[in-house]
């Protein structure tokens, strides 16, 4: 009977230990979790990223389903609120076009590669088993851009979490409302599917003074920024591991075998996506003399302004760039129409961009504008339009295109550009996943590290790389004892 009673015991005991593991298990991510404001928003960097921390150490405890729980419930939950993003992002920042947008939240909520890309790699042999498995930093730092600020929230966050980690986002000041409320509903999401809070953070101010901070923490173990030169430095010099998305002035190459037809619809379609604001968004097209004339034409027939006059030319670029070499503010994703009127240069219907037949010093060519300016440079072969096309690209190794027909000039230009995406034959806008027609041109890429190299960056960008050896074992082709 004692023994029974004891048996009893052990049984009640471990019932009720199993009891806790399981409560804690499905309900543990929201015990203790600070709140702050709700919804992933705090006052302060320290206990923004506090929070942050304790979230991703029970993330990294959980199996890859529940990373894989997290991604549908962000895909479920914000579809939709596209086109409200869409609209809010426009609003705010005076940026762009509203159908551009909704193409660019699509490919980002919907082509963002997750957990799927984290396989391990294993090797095996008479030294027994190699095993590669990637795992993650810990808490990101990330820094969006007010040009894509809900993009680069979704992209970044399921590339992110997929890889296991937190991540405190500093928001651009230009687009704080609409990304704070695209944080604090993800975190909605997060928490309604999973109980897990905190996974995204942010601060109900942003600033850069917040920025530098939390670049300096001691628990952020790695830094991904997208946006200008001056936070991109901060971040390289900041002695942590960082993914930095650079400047980029994209020229178009164009050859004299070139389907012109195509290429004038792919020139106009991807220059005027979104009024120039991507940075992998043809800047400037270089084209041999013998069919440069003819591409123009058919480029301004697709709805582009033409701006001939000398001085209307120069007026343009005094206006729209600042004493500092960049492109003013005031002008960066506009309409073509709003320049034109500003610059008091006239014009009929409703043009999308605004072209020139400048040389290639101009400054509207060396300048990557994020505005709907887009000017052509004349030259006279293939040789000259390549070698062009490397000066004014300015060595930012970002992007750059080609339409030719000649599988020579196409490999000889991809090779000598040396630029971390290069398209043949195609839209620009194609190389962040947007396609032509609706369709998806590879995985979304909105962080696209060209100073540290990474390029289009994956889950795999945000993890680290670990090996595991087991020497004496895992080989089933061969034993011996």
């Amino acid at each position: 009977m004692a023994d029974q009673n004891i048996e009893a015991e052990i049984r009640r005991i471990l019932q009720e230990e199993l009891s806790g593991n399981a409560s804690s298990s499905a309900a543990g991510a929201t015990t203790s979790q600070p709140d702050g404001l709700g919804n992933g928003i705090f006052t302060n960097v320290n206990d923004a990223i506090a929070a942050a921390k304790q979230a991703q150490e029970i993330l990294q405890d959980k199996p890859l389903a529940f990373r894989k729980k997290i991604v549908q419930a962000i895909k479920d939950g914000f579809g939709p609120y596209i086109e409200y993003m869409a609209k809010q992002t426009r609003e705010e920042t005076g940026m762009g076009t509203v159908e551009a947008k909704v193409a660019k939240l699509k490919n980002a909520l919907y082509n963002t590669p997750g957990v799927e890309l984290l396989d391990p790699e294993v090797e095996t042999g008479d030294g027994g088993m190699v095993m590669y498995e990637y795992t993650p930093f810990g808490v990101i730092g990330a820094v969006g851009p007010s040009t894509n600020p809900c993009e680069t929230v979704l992209n970044n966050s399921i590339m992110m979490i997929s890889a296991g980690n937190a991540v405190f986002f500093g928001a651009h000041p230009g687009a704080k409302n609409i990304t704070r409320w695209t944080i604090e509903k993800l975190n909605e999401f997060v928490c309604k599917a999973t109980g897990l809070k905190n996974l995204l953070v942010s601060l109900d101010t942003p600033s850069i003074e917040s920025v530098q901070e939390m670049m300096q923490h001691p628990d952020v173990a790695m830094l991904a920024v997208t946006g200008g030169p001056a936070v991109v430095h901060q971040a390289l010099t900041s002695g942590k591991k960082a993914v930095g998305a650079g400047a980029g002035n994209p020229p178009a190459m164009v050859d004299a075998t070139a389907d012109i037809d195509l290429a004038a619809h792919n020139l106009f379609t991807s220059a005027k996506f979104d009024n120039e604001i991507l940075c992998t968004s043809e800047k400037e097209i270089i084209a041999e003399n013998s069919i440069k004339d003819e591409l123009l034409q058919k480029i301004v027939a697709k709805g582009a302004a033409l701006v001939t006059d000398p001085k209307d030319i120069q007026h343009l670029a005094d206006m729209t760039i600042s004493a500092n070499g960049a492109p003013d503010r005031k002008y960066v994703g506009k309409d073509a129409t709003v320049i034109l009127d500003a610059a008091g240069i006239s014009y009929t219907g409703d043009p999308k961009l605004i072209m020139m037949d400048v040389d290639k010093d101009n400054p509207l060519v060396k300048t990557e504008m994020l505005m709907p300016i887009l000017p052509i440079v004349g030259c006279p072969d293939f040789d000259a339009v390549l070698a062009t096309a490397i000066e004014v690209e300015g060595g930012n190794h970002h992007t750059a295109s080609i339409h030719s027909n000649n599988i020579q000039h196409i490999n000889k230009a991809a090779h000598r550009m040396n630029t971390s995406i290069f398209v043949a034959n195609g839209p620009t806008f194609a190389a962040t996943g947007v396609g032509d027609n609706g369709y998806y041109s590879g995985a979304a890429a909105l962080t696209i590290a060209t100073p540290t190299g990474e390029g289009t960056t994956t889950t795999k960008t945000f993890t680290r790389r670990r090996r595991f050896n087991c020497p004496q074992g895992f080989s089933l082709r061969s034993w011996e004892v």
